[in-house]
Protein backbone atom coordinates (compact mmCIF):
# COMPACT_ATOMS: atom_id res chain seq x y z
CA UNK A 1 0.00 0.00 0.00
CA UNK A 2 1.13 3.56 -0.67
CA UNK A 3 1.15 4.44 3.00
CA UNK A 4 3.36 1.48 3.93
CA UNK A 5 6.97 2.55 4.31
CA UNK A 6 8.45 0.17 6.91
CA UNK A 7 9.06 -3.55 6.56
CA UNK A 8 10.57 -6.08 9.00
CA UNK A 9 14.31 -6.51 8.70
CA UNK A 10 17.01 -8.71 10.17
CA UNK A 11 17.82 -8.16 13.83
CA UNK A 12 14.52 -6.55 14.77
CA UNK A 13 15.22 -3.28 12.97
CA UNK A 14 12.75 -1.86 10.49
CA UNK A 15 13.86 -1.55 6.88
CA UNK A 16 12.92 1.50 4.86
CA UNK A 17 13.51 2.46 1.25
CA UNK A 18 10.82 5.12 0.84
CA UNK A 19 8.74 7.48 2.94
CA UNK A 20 5.87 9.87 2.28
CA UNK A 21 7.16 13.42 2.77
CA UNK A 22 3.72 14.99 2.52
CA UNK A 23 2.60 17.37 -0.24
CA UNK A 24 5.52 17.41 -2.65
CA UNK A 25 4.60 20.85 -3.99
CA UNK A 26 5.51 22.34 -0.61
CA UNK A 27 9.03 20.89 -0.49
CA UNK A 28 12.12 23.06 -0.89
CA UNK A 29 14.30 21.35 -3.49
CA UNK A 30 17.08 23.89 -3.23
CA UNK A 31 17.97 22.44 0.18
CA UNK A 32 16.24 19.04 0.11
CA UNK A 33 17.21 17.13 3.26
CA UNK A 34 20.05 19.62 3.81
CA UNK A 35 19.76 23.06 5.42
CA UNK A 36 21.71 26.32 5.64
CA UNK A 37 22.22 25.73 9.38
CA UNK A 38 23.95 22.39 8.76
CA UNK A 39 26.04 23.46 5.75
CA UNK A 40 29.82 22.97 5.98
CA UNK A 41 31.78 25.82 7.54
CA UNK A 42 35.41 26.42 6.62
CA UNK A 43 38.27 26.26 7.01
CA UNK A 44 38.48 22.50 6.62
CA UNK A 45 41.08 20.45 8.46
CA UNK A 46 42.53 17.57 6.48
CA UNK A 47 41.98 14.11 7.98
CA UNK A 48 42.95 11.80 5.13
CA UNK A 49 42.46 11.00 1.48
CA UNK A 50 39.80 8.47 0.54
CA UNK A 51 41.70 6.15 -1.78
CA UNK A 52 38.85 3.66 -2.14
CA UNK A 53 36.69 5.89 -4.34
CA UNK A 54 36.66 6.24 -8.13
CA UNK A 55 36.68 10.04 -7.98
CA UNK A 56 39.17 12.13 -5.98
CA UNK A 57 37.94 12.33 -2.38
CA UNK A 58 39.13 13.44 1.03
CA UNK A 59 37.86 13.30 4.60
CA UNK A 60 37.93 16.68 6.38
CA UNK A 61 36.68 18.23 9.61
CA UNK A 62 35.03 21.64 9.41
CA UNK A 63 35.29 24.62 11.77
CA UNK A 64 32.40 23.24 13.89
CA UNK A 65 33.95 19.80 14.22
CA UNK A 66 31.66 18.08 11.69
CA UNK A 67 33.30 15.39 9.56
CA UNK A 68 32.69 15.49 5.79
CA UNK A 69 33.47 13.36 2.80
CA UNK A 70 34.57 15.70 0.00
CA UNK A 71 34.45 14.85 -3.71
CA UNK A 72 35.84 16.79 -6.66
CA UNK A 73 35.78 16.32 -10.45
CA UNK A 74 32.89 15.63 -12.82
CA UNK A 75 30.27 14.22 -10.42
CA UNK A 76 29.80 17.18 -8.09
CA UNK A 77 26.81 18.85 -9.76
CA UNK A 78 25.12 15.58 -10.68
CA UNK A 79 25.17 14.28 -7.15
CA UNK A 80 23.89 17.43 -5.47
CA UNK A 81 20.99 17.75 -7.91
CA UNK A 82 20.11 14.05 -7.90
CA UNK A 83 19.91 13.81 -4.11
CA UNK A 84 17.48 16.74 -4.03
CA UNK A 85 15.18 15.13 -6.60
CA UNK A 86 15.39 11.63 -5.11
CA UNK A 87 14.66 12.99 -1.62
CA UNK A 88 11.59 14.86 -2.87
CA UNK A 89 10.27 11.64 -4.38
CA UNK A 90 10.51 9.96 -0.97
CA UNK A 91 13.82 8.12 -1.26
CA UNK A 92 16.43 8.01 1.48
CA UNK A 93 19.52 10.02 0.52
CA UNK A 94 22.68 11.25 2.14
CA UNK A 95 23.03 14.89 3.17
CA UNK A 96 25.16 16.66 0.57
CA UNK A 97 26.13 20.24 -0.27
CA UNK A 98 27.70 22.06 -3.21
CA UNK A 99 30.69 24.11 -2.02
CA UNK A 100 32.03 26.56 -4.58
CA UNK A 101 35.29 27.33 -2.85
CA UNK A 102 37.13 26.54 0.35
CA UNK A 103 40.50 25.85 1.90
CA UNK A 104 41.96 22.72 3.45
CA UNK A 105 44.29 23.22 6.39
CA UNK A 106 46.94 20.58 6.99
CA UNK A 107 47.52 20.26 10.77
CA UNK A 108 51.11 19.13 10.28
CA UNK A 109 53.26 19.37 7.18
CA UNK A 110 51.35 18.87 3.94
CA UNK A 111 51.45 15.17 2.97
CA UNK A 112 52.05 13.91 -0.53
CA UNK A 113 48.55 13.94 -1.99
CA UNK A 114 47.82 11.02 -4.29
CA UNK A 115 44.56 11.95 -5.99
CA UNK A 116 43.31 15.30 -4.71
CA UNK A 117 46.57 17.15 -5.36
CA UNK A 118 45.34 18.58 -8.65
CA UNK A 119 42.18 19.95 -6.99
CA UNK A 120 43.84 22.09 -4.29
CA UNK A 121 46.64 24.60 -4.67
CA UNK A 122 49.81 24.94 -2.63
CA UNK A 123 48.02 26.43 0.37
CA UNK A 124 45.04 24.06 0.21
CA UNK A 125 42.56 26.28 -1.62
CA UNK A 126 40.07 24.52 -3.88
CA UNK A 127 40.79 24.81 -7.59
CA UNK A 128 37.27 23.66 -8.44
CA UNK A 129 33.94 23.23 -6.59
CA UNK A 130 33.36 20.23 -4.34
CA UNK A 131 30.55 18.04 -3.10
CA UNK A 132 30.44 17.73 0.70
CA UNK A 133 28.71 14.70 2.24
CA UNK A 134 27.98 14.89 5.97
CA UNK A 135 29.34 12.04 8.12
CA UNK A 136 27.20 11.99 11.26
CA UNK A 137 28.41 9.64 14.02
CA UNK A 138 24.84 8.51 14.75
CA UNK A 139 24.47 7.17 11.21
CA UNK A 140 25.94 3.67 11.24
CA UNK A 141 27.01 1.97 8.04
CA UNK A 142 25.72 -1.60 7.67
CA UNK A 143 27.31 -2.39 4.32
CA UNK A 144 25.81 -2.75 0.86
CA UNK A 145 22.62 -4.12 -0.65
CA UNK A 146 22.37 -5.83 -4.02
CA UNK A 147 19.69 -5.39 -6.65
CA UNK A 148 19.52 -9.18 -6.96
CA UNK A 149 18.79 -9.70 -3.26
CA UNK A 150 17.08 -6.59 -1.92
CA UNK A 151 14.56 -7.60 0.79
CA UNK A 152 12.45 -4.57 -0.14
CA UNK A 153 12.15 -5.40 -3.85
CA UNK A 154 8.41 -6.06 -3.44
CA UNK A 155 7.85 -2.72 -1.74
CA UNK A 156 6.34 -0.10 -4.02
CA UNK A 157 9.00 2.35 -2.84
CA UNK A 158 11.58 0.14 -4.55
CA UNK A 159 9.90 0.98 -7.87
CA UNK A 160 10.39 4.67 -7.08
CA UNK A 161 14.12 4.05 -6.62
CA UNK A 162 14.38 2.18 -9.93
CA UNK A 163 12.37 4.81 -11.77
CA UNK A 164 14.51 7.62 -10.41
CA UNK A 165 17.61 5.88 -11.76
CA UNK A 166 15.96 5.82 -15.18
CA UNK A 167 14.58 9.36 -15.05
CA UNK A 168 17.98 10.79 -14.05
CA UNK A 169 19.93 8.44 -16.37
CA UNK A 170 21.96 6.97 -13.53
CA UNK A 171 23.82 4.40 -15.65
CA UNK A 172 26.26 3.52 -12.83
CA UNK A 173 23.67 1.64 -10.75
CA UNK A 174 26.18 -0.95 -9.55
CA UNK A 175 25.74 -2.74 -6.24
CA UNK A 176 28.86 -1.06 -4.83
CA UNK A 177 26.98 2.25 -4.91
CA UNK A 178 24.11 0.91 -2.77
CA UNK A 179 24.22 1.50 0.98
CA UNK A 180 22.44 0.38 4.12
CA UNK A 181 22.68 2.83 7.01
CA UNK A 182 21.15 2.46 10.44
CA UNK A 183 19.52 5.18 12.52
CA UNK A 184 18.15 4.88 16.05
CA UNK A 185 15.66 7.35 17.51
CA UNK A 186 12.71 7.39 19.92
CA UNK A 187 10.70 5.15 17.59
CA UNK A 188 13.39 2.47 17.34
CA UNK A 189 16.12 1.43 14.93
CA UNK A 190 15.65 1.77 11.18
CA UNK A 191 17.78 0.37 8.40
CA UNK A 192 17.67 2.75 5.44
CA UNK A 193 18.27 1.32 1.96
CA UNK A 194 19.59 3.99 -0.38
CA UNK A 195 21.69 4.85 -3.41
CA UNK A 196 24.98 6.12 -2.00
CA UNK A 197 26.39 7.64 -5.18
CA UNK A 198 24.35 9.56 -7.76
CA UNK A 199 27.37 11.08 -9.49
CA UNK A 200 26.80 9.43 -12.86
CA UNK A 201 23.44 11.09 -13.59
CA UNK A 202 22.24 13.53 -16.25
CA UNK A 203 24.41 12.32 -19.10
CA UNK A 204 24.03 9.58 -21.66
CA UNK A 205 23.17 6.07 -20.50
CA UNK A 206 25.09 3.27 -22.16
CA UNK A 207 27.80 0.66 -21.98
CA UNK A 208 31.40 0.82 -20.85
CA UNK A 209 32.53 3.36 -23.46
CA UNK A 210 29.31 5.09 -24.49
CA UNK A 211 28.11 6.87 -21.36
CA UNK A 212 28.66 10.34 -19.92
CA UNK A 213 27.88 12.41 -16.83
CA UNK A 214 26.11 15.75 -16.48
CA UNK A 215 26.16 16.64 -20.17
CA UNK A 216 23.01 18.29 -21.47
CA UNK A 217 23.36 17.36 -25.13
CA UNK A 218 23.97 13.72 -24.19
CA UNK A 219 21.11 13.61 -21.70
CA UNK A 220 18.74 14.55 -24.52
CA UNK A 221 19.73 11.40 -26.46
CA UNK A 222 18.47 8.92 -23.87
CA UNK A 223 15.53 6.63 -24.68
CA UNK A 224 12.11 7.42 -23.20
CA UNK A 225 11.61 6.53 -19.56
CA UNK A 226 8.61 4.31 -20.34
CA UNK A 227 8.69 2.12 -23.45
CA UNK A 228 5.38 0.35 -22.82
CA UNK A 229 2.80 -0.85 -20.30
CA UNK A 230 1.34 -4.36 -20.37
CA UNK A 231 -0.16 -6.88 -17.96
CA UNK A 232 0.45 -4.80 -14.85
CA UNK A 233 4.07 -4.09 -15.80
CA UNK A 234 5.69 -0.80 -16.86
CA UNK A 235 8.63 -1.35 -19.22
CA UNK A 236 11.52 1.09 -19.02
CA UNK A 237 14.18 2.51 -21.32
CA UNK A 238 17.44 1.98 -19.41
CA UNK A 239 21.03 1.25 -20.40
CA UNK A 240 23.71 0.77 -17.78
CA UNK A 241 24.84 -1.29 -14.79
CA UNK A 242 22.33 -3.83 -13.42
CA UNK A 243 20.18 -3.26 -16.50
CA UNK A 244 18.17 -6.43 -15.87
CA UNK A 245 16.82 -4.89 -12.66
CA UNK A 246 15.85 -1.67 -14.44
CA UNK A 247 13.89 -3.25 -17.30
CA UNK A 248 10.50 -2.81 -15.63
CA UNK A 249 8.55 -2.01 -12.47
CA UNK A 250 5.09 -2.96 -11.33
CA UNK A 251 2.20 -0.79 -12.40
CA UNK A 252 1.34 -0.22 -8.72
CA UNK A 253 4.87 1.00 -8.02
CA UNK A 254 4.83 3.27 -11.07
CA UNK A 255 1.54 4.73 -9.86
CA UNK A 256 3.09 5.54 -6.49
CA UNK A 257 5.87 7.31 -8.38
CA UNK A 258 3.34 9.14 -10.56
CA UNK A 259 1.30 10.25 -7.55
CA UNK A 260 4.39 12.14 -6.38
CA UNK A 261 5.73 13.26 -9.75
CA UNK A 262 2.38 14.76 -10.77
CA UNK A 263 2.70 17.26 -7.90
CA UNK A 264 6.25 18.30 -8.75
CA UNK A 265 6.66 21.70 -10.44
CA UNK A 266 9.16 22.76 -13.07
CA UNK A 267 10.41 25.42 -10.64
CA UNK A 268 11.20 22.78 -8.03
CA UNK A 269 13.22 20.79 -10.55
CA UNK A 270 14.99 24.01 -11.51
CA UNK A 271 15.74 24.64 -7.83
CA UNK A 272 17.45 21.25 -7.58
CA UNK A 273 19.82 22.22 -10.39
CA UNK A 274 20.27 25.68 -8.89
CA UNK A 275 21.45 23.99 -5.68
CA UNK A 276 24.35 22.60 -7.72
CA UNK A 277 25.14 26.01 -9.23
CA UNK A 278 24.19 24.97 -12.77
CA UNK A 279 24.75 27.75 -15.29
CA UNK A 280 21.63 29.35 -16.78
CA UNK A 281 21.64 27.40 -20.05
CA UNK A 282 22.25 24.03 -18.40
CA UNK A 283 19.77 24.71 -15.62
CA UNK A 284 16.95 25.58 -18.00
CA UNK A 285 17.69 22.70 -20.37
CA UNK A 286 18.16 20.05 -17.70
CA UNK A 287 15.16 21.18 -15.68
CA UNK A 288 12.80 21.00 -18.65
CA UNK A 289 14.11 17.58 -19.75
CA UNK A 290 13.97 16.09 -16.28
CA UNK A 291 10.49 17.50 -15.71
CA UNK A 292 9.39 15.98 -19.02
CA UNK A 293 10.82 12.60 -18.00
CA UNK A 294 8.81 12.72 -14.77
CA UNK A 295 5.70 13.51 -16.76
CA UNK A 296 6.31 10.58 -19.12
CA UNK A 297 5.68 8.25 -16.18
CA UNK A 298 2.62 10.23 -15.07
CA UNK A 299 0.92 10.04 -18.46
CA UNK A 300 1.87 6.40 -19.05
CA UNK A 301 0.16 5.03 -15.96
CA UNK A 302 -3.10 6.98 -15.94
Amino acid sequence: AIGSVLCPAVGGAQARIWEDRGPIGQLDLYWGNASPERAPTGPFTFVREDASATNPKAIVRDARGVVWGVKWDDEVQSEVTATRLAWAMGLEVEEVYYVETGQIVFPRSRPTLQRIGSFVDGVGRFKSPARFERRDPEVVSKGRWAFASNPLARDEGYAVLVLMNVVMANWDAKDDNNKIVSLTDATGTKDLYLIGDYGACFGRMGGEFSHSKYRLKDFAKNPPVVTGVSNGTVHLGYKGKNAEFHESVSLEGARLFASRASQLSLKQVDDAFRAANANDADRDGFARMVYDRFQQVVTSVR
